[in-house]
């Protein structure tokens, strides 16, 4: 699916330049500045017996370990671009600068209160809620609907000790409709995890139905063979009253009022061979309201003047690790990286961060969060 540059290439590369950083900066520790001159060994050999320690926790290209050595390389720039300007200013500000910056300990202390940050803020859940207005006739004059997005249960912010958390939440907020905008799994999920997910997917209620669409996780491998099959997740999710959509548009009814759902294959996984939004909704825009679920946020404005009134997306995560939003922006690899974002004058694309993280229990861009989408009718 990523090609093995992207995978394992990039990251080792990045760890290459990395390791020179930290082993420069580390010669500038107070505990091992004190050796130079006096004990050669001591002051070559240390750094070196860190900078191993700090390769071997950022071994895995996906863990945390390589995340803290990023953000350390990260500040030791930013501390030598300051000793830089510093150097050049003098006295008092290159006094300053190294009383405040300690030889280096400084980026040690900022990492560390980033890494737990970030922790809490991953395992933290937020329902965030998006109100908008359509002239479309809606159940009752209004819907409102639910969004599972990017759950990745197991080694990232959701398992399955946090069901009860998560279905108390959702019961509590008594949606009409559920819809899962794909991966809610991925191949590290474990056996227990997925049954454990599939029978709490059972147990949730919604009049309209539950919903889903695949992301490029759930069933295809990036990394790892998964501990289930598409059959043993479809099978699953029939069970637990979960449509699954590929492809196709479908026509419901809640309380009597027509809906229409509409559910894309993964741009990544077809490699942009799927239908477009106008084969899916060859009549155009009418009077039905018309939900899309696609897990990547892309082609918008396709669907909507296909006659899409919202699309719902997940797939970006916020960009869960900083700077990788940023840089999605940057290069527009989505066309919304998170939120709700106006396509049409019709038409709302709403992105979720991820009720889950993926690969691991940080975040320091965007929230973990379910997404409340209440629509109102208006005259």
């Amino acid at each position: 699916m990523y090609g093995r540059f992207v995978q394992f290439a990039l990251p080792r590369i990045g760890q290459v330049l990395s390791a020179a950083v930290l082993y420069l900066n580390f010669l500038c520790l107070p505990f091992v500045a004190c050796f130079a001159g006096s004990a050669p060994l001591a002051y070559f050999g240390i750094p070196l017996l860190l900078l191993i320690l700090t390769g071997w926790l950022g071994r895995n290209p996906l863990g945390p370990g390589m995340i803290a050595e990023c953000y350390l390389t990260g500040i030791y720039l930013v501390g030598d671009l300051v000793w830089l300007i510093a150097c050049l200013a003098g006295g008092a500000a290159l006094r300053g600068w190294k009383t405040l910056w300690m030889g280096g300990l400084l980026a040690w202390v900022l990492t560390a209160l980033i890494m737990i940050w970030a922790y809490f803020r991953a395992v933290r859940l937020h329902t965030t809620t998006y109100r908008l207005t359509t002239k479309k006739k809606l159940p009752g004059g209004k819907l409102r609907i639910l969004q599972i997005s990017d759950l990745h249960p197991g080694g990232g912010a959701m398992d399955r000790s946090r069901i009860p958390e998560l279905e108390q939440r959702i019961r509590d907020l008594h949606p009409d409709l559920i819809v899962l905008t794909g991966d809610i799994y991925d191949e590290y999920v474990s056996r227990e995890n997925f049954d454990s997910f599939n029978a709490f997917f059972a147990r949730l209620e919604a009049p309209g139905g539950k919903w889903f669409v695949f992301g490029n996780h759930d069933i295809f491998h990036h990394w790892k063979e998964p501990c289930y099959t598409r059959a043993d997740l479809e099978t699953a999710f029939a069970a637990a009253g979960i449509r699954v959509l590929e492809d196709v548009a479908v026509l419901t009814r809640l309380d009597g009022v027509p809906l229409r759902i509409v559910g894309r294959k993964d741009w990544l996984f077809t490699k942009r061979l799927r239908f477009a939004p106008a084969e899916l909704l060859p009549g155009g825009p009418d009077e039905i309201y018309t939900i899309m679920l696609d897990h990547e946020p892309r082609e918008l404005r396709a669907d909507a003047e296909a006659g899409a009134d919202l699309i719902l997306s997940g797939h970006t995560h916020g960009g869960q690790i900083w700077p990788t939003g940023v840089a999605a922006r940057l290069f527009r690899y989505n066309e919304v990286n998170r939120g709700a974002k106006r396509i049409t004058p019709g038409c709302t694309a709403v992105v979720s961060c991820g009720t889950g993280t993926w690969g691991y229990k940080i975040r320091t861009e965007g929230r973990t969060e379910l997404v409340v989408i209440e629509i109102q009718q208006t005259v």
